[in-house]
């Protein structure tokens, strides 16, 4: 019997030494600090859009849009090109075609707060001055989601609001 008590403790003696040694105790480490974008923004892409614009009239617009990022730190600089088609009621209104530069910050490693300007051709040939800005969000390794508002004019009495919603698509 003394056997079977002997042979019993040092199975379970021999079980929680190999429990101890396989989790060994770790002590809580501080936080990382994280300085700049684990998403990398420095580089060519293009896109879908889809939105409205607003000009007295309302219209639905739909587009393709071009791009290229150059970042430093946590500011990120960039060009970007866009063509819209513009539909009211179902009717094609015409479209617009974007050339805008962009300066941002990002306010999280994934998330890009910028403004943008440039220039707005129309259809006609006709050209506007554009001022607005952004938000986009890393949403995976490549693709990034976010919103934008512009404010368009002639200078000389003809307005619109353009607000968009833009997928984009990054390349190494």
């Amino acid at each position: 019997m003394y056997k079977s008590i002997l042979m019993a403790t040092t199975m379970v003696a021999a079980g929680t030494v190999g429990a101890i040694a396989a989790d060994p105790i770790v002590y809580p480490q501080p936080a990382p600090v994280i300085t700049s974008s684990t998403f990398d923004w420095d580089r060519f892409y293009i896109g879908l859009s889809g939105g409205g614009m607003n000009d007295g009239t309302q219209y639905l617009g739909f587009g393709g849009l071009a791009g290229l990022n150059m970042q430093s730190g946590d500011w990120v600089f960039g060009l970007e090109v866009q063509g819209t088609a513009y539909y009211n009621g179902g009717t094609y209104s015409g479209a617009l075609y974007d050339l805008f530069g962009r300066a941002g910050y990002l306010v999280a490693p994934e998330a890009l707060v910028y403004l943008s300007g440039g220039v707005v051709f129309n259809n006609t040939g006709d050209a506007f001055a554009g001022i607005g800005g952004g938000l986009e969000f890393a949403v995976h390794d490549n693709v990034t989601f976010g919103g934008e508002y512009t404010y368009i004019t002639d200078g000389g009495g003809i307005t619109g609001h353009v607000y968009d919603a833009k997928l984009r698509w990054y390349f190494n």
